[in-house]
């Protein structure tokens, strides 16, 4: 039996079932079931040889191999996320807000409208575009990454911004409430299985900044002038300019009226 059992024992104890709660979290969320019960498996593993080194003699080199089994399943489990690891400590960040921005009800409704017009036409004449709107915060260094503007939020302007002449057209335009915040901001990609092959870069990075935050990201494809929409995680394609105002609404948290409605579709 091994005397030199103490209270370190069971705080390291508890420390590995904590690191393998937030794994076993992290795998169930990516639908990693393989990783999962792999992981799993591991854990449990490392944890019962410790167990058995705090009590009996002979155990020092078991424990020290599977101390390293399992830093290194860390490692690579890092390595393989590691996007998914920048979007955590990327919302973990946030410690410094954007600045607030104080808008009516009419001044967004009014920036909503430009904001679908400026889309409608993008798609239209098929020149890419990746816009985010931002309902309460942003990571700065996102916001850091581009160029800062905090100029109002017009059509004209975003179809500038986005014109494949401009130096900045490929990154991502940051709006929030009737601001645009930045422009040719660069975003983290998205490693989800779930967004189709032929989508390219713009896409995965709409939908990588909205997978850990409440983020809306609006994508027009440069290839085929198709409207997609990012939400927590999800891509939704073939976005109407009536479909785009409603979820525009929803994310401002404005109450669309019957004439806004009538003027909207008037637009196109």
């Amino acid at each position: 039996m091994n005397n030199n059992f103490y209270w370190g024992n069971i705080f390291s104890l508890v420390l590995v079932a904590f690191i393998i709660v937030l794994f076993v979290l992290f795998f169930i969320k990516k639908r990693s079931i393989k990783l999962l019960i792999i992981y799993v498996s591991t854990g449990l593993f490392v944890a019962g040889v410790n167990i058995l080194g705090w009590f009996f003699e002979g155990f020092e080199t078991a424990e020290h191999i599977s101390d390293l089994i399992m830093f290194t399943f860390i490692v690579i489990a890092i390595i393989v996320y590691q996007n998914d690891f920048k979007v955590v400590f990327s919302r973990l960040s946030t410690a410094r807000k954007t600045s607030n921005v104080f808008a009516s009800d009419e001044e967004l409704q009014t920036a909503i409208e430009e904001i679908v017009k400026a889309t409608q036409v993008l798609s239209k004449t098929r020149i890419g575009a990746l816009v985010v709107v931002v309902p309460s915060q942003i990571s700065h260094h996102i916001i850091d990454s581009g160029i800062r503007m905090d100029a109002l939020v017009s059509a004209q302007l975003l179809q500038s911004i986005f014109n494949t002449h401009a130096p900045i057209h490929d990154g991502a335009v940051i709006i929030k409430g009737n601001k645009i915040l930045s422009s040719g901001c660069f975003l983290p990609l998205s490693n989800s299985a779930n967004i189709a092959k032929e989508l390219g870069t713009r896409h995965r990075a709409g939908v990588g900044i909205t997978e850990e935050t409440d983020n809306l990201s609006i994508i027009v494809s440069e290839e085929t002038g198709i409207i997609s929409v990012a939400k927590d995680g999800r891509l939704s394609r073939y976005i109407t300019p009536e479909r785009l105002s409603d979820i525009l609404h929803e994310t401002f948290g404005v109450t669309i009226t019957t004439t806004r409605t009538s003027n909207i579709r008037k637009l196109f």
